[in-house]
């Protein structure tokens, strides 16, 4: 081939492989009122298809909440105060691997993760150092972490709230507590490996429960559709998947007593802006009303604000690429203008450099201010929904609405979304969504800029990426073992054994309040839940 022919094709003019979104439907060459000839209410009126509040962010901005968290509390408390310094407006801290999984740094297992994607969090000490100097009722704070071990960093965050005089009803703040969907990334066997499934998802109805009548400005879960979405699975799954989710946890505390308008309202999503621009703004338009509808009509809330589909965004990862990683400040920019055309609570705003390292401060510092240019000059945060009354926009919406009432029908006469986890259903429609993405990518059906088109061929990446400091693991593993050297045993050992007789006779019993017992008595993460694996004779792989 000559290179005049070489070049011929985008002489004559490019042309896109397919007219489909992201979920298959096909889109339209042009939307007319024959499309979409209904009327949506008014932003803040039932069912909130354009906005939980009447002036939206006219009234107030989303909440610029990037995630954060490596290496020691030290390490992490220094990055979230430099984050609030250039403009963050709200803390999303992550725990690392090790933490999650209910492990000590000082464990074989935990070896390579301390630290590693999260900060190392172990201890009611480690809690104190994370939050030295930041004001935890001017703050609001997303602690990003799963059942059992969410019950014991809640734990450590109300103890502290405790120490520092300040009332529980005054935090502001949420805690993710999502005991399926926060390990979906290679496999699901990591949310069964080192817990058994029904103790993980009973302890998360246990914090549920006891923080409602308690701490009535706190978000008691955020169910975690973003890790959901970010295996592969479409908006209509993300969707379908999550609702149906958070219905089986509504269904969980209403078995326990609580009224459906006592903690509707303090349950929260997590979700992804994926990259098909006006499919995510109809996907998070469609999911307010599916939400507000189900908890009207299905369990008999009252309360508009029990209605009310409230979602923080974190910009989809998945959709950015390691070649030429540049090209990701322009898709994470148009993901989060759909996040803000989607009228979400906070975001996240997913660095240029996801796709090699942790974020840089630079990284981060790019990501605040590119939510700051949206806010402050486009001028698109200046009316409620623009995109309300779009003839595509509404079109995709109730063709969304549609396809994800329908999915989550079958999830329900499969008997709800934990039972499909537990039947392997869920795992295998992922690992079909998997397919089915990689080889949209690897056919060019999905192009990629950078990927699969317009590639560099010798491309040298010259990106600053973030390093850990190489002592990291090792100073974590002498702090904890430093740390159960110099306590007291023996309130340890009690609190410790009232938890295991608790789980081991006492099956119903609400744990956390025995569990921040053993984190006062300054039992470690670890042991608090050995005392819980022992008791169930759950044995962890070795």
């Amino acid at each position: 081939m000559n290179k005049e022919r070489k070049f011929s094709f985008y002489l004559e003019g490019e042309r896109i492989p397919n007219f489909k979104s992201l979920s298959g439907i096909e889109y339209k060459e042009v939307y007319t009122q024959s499309d979409w000839h209904g009327e949506v209410p008014n932003p803040g009126q039932y069912p909130f298809t354009r906005g939980i509040h009447k002036d939206m962010y006219r009234g107030r901005l989303w909440t610029r909440r990037q995630q954060s968290g490596f290496g020691t509390p030290q390490q992490s408390n220094e990055r979230i105060r430099y984050l609030l310094k250039i403009g963050q407006t709200g803390i999303n801290m992550d725990v690392d691997v090790a933490t999650k999984l209910g492990l000590d740094p000082d464990h074989p297992l935990a070896q390579g993760d301390v630290g590693l994607q999260g900060t190392s969090l172990c201890t009611f000490e480690d809690m104190k150092t994370l939050y030295t100097d930041i004001p935890l009722d001017r703050v609001s704070s997303t602690l990003i972490v799963q059942p059992p071990c969410s019950a014991i960093v809640m734990a450590q965050y109300l103890l502290l709230a405790k120490e520092r005089g300040i009332p529980w009803e005054n935090l502001i703040g949420t805690i993710m507590n999502c005991a399926i969907t926060q390990f979906v990334g290679p496999t699901f066997e990591a949310t069964t490996a080192f817990f058994p499934i029904d103790l993980t998802i009973k302890i998360g109805l246990d914090v549920m429960e006891y923080l409602v009548p308690r701490t009535p400005r706190w978000n008691i879960i955020n169910i975690n559709a973003y890790n959901i979405r970010e295996t592969g699975v479409n908006a209509v799954q993300e969707a379908a998947f999550a609702i149906s989710l958070a219905a089986d946890y509504i269904k969980g505390l209403m078995d326990r007593g609580l009224e459906i308008d006592s903690f509707a309202h303090r349950m929260a999503f997590f979700s992804a802006a994926h990259i098909d621009l006006f499919e995510e703004v109809a996907k998070l338009r469609a999911m307010r009303r599916i939400w507000a509808r189900m908890l009207k009509e299905k369990f008999g809330a009252k309360s508009n604000r029990s209605m009310w589909f409230r979602t923080a965004i974190q910009t989809s990862a998945l959709a950015l690429t390691a070649q030429q990683p540049l090209n990701n400040i322009v898709r994470a920019t148009i993901q989060t203008l759909a996040a803000v055309l989607g009228g979400a609570q906070s975001i996240h705003t997913t660095g240029y450099d996801e796709a090699y390292s942790l974020p840089t401060e630079e990284s981060h510092k790019l990501s605040i201010r590119t939510q700051q240019i949206i806010a402050y000059e486009t001028k698109v945060a200046n009316s409620v929904d623009p995109l309300g009354g779009s003839y595509l926009v509404e079109t995709l919406t109730e063709q969304l609405e549609e396809q994800i009432w329908e999915l989550m029908k079958v999830i329900e006469n499969k008997g709800g979304f934990i039972q499909c986890f537990k039947e392997g259903w869920v795992e295998e429609q992922i690992n079909e969504a998997r397919y089915k993405w990689a080889n949209a990518i690897e056919t060019g059906q999905q192009p990629m800029v950078g990927v699969n088109i317009f590639r560099d061929e010798d491309e040298d990446v010259k990106i600053n990426i973030f390093r850990h400091t190489p002592d990291m693991q090792t100073t974590r593993i002498q702090y904890i073992q430093d740390y159960k050297s110099k306590r007291e045993q023996e309130p340890v050992r009690r609190a410790l054994d009232k938890i295991y007789n608790l789980v081991r006779r006492r099956p119903d019993i609400n744990l956390f309040e025995p569990i921040m017992e053993a984190v006062e008595a300054r039992a470690t993460l670890q042991e608090i839940c050995d005392a819980m694996r022992q008791a169930t004779d759950f044995v962890i792989p070795s």
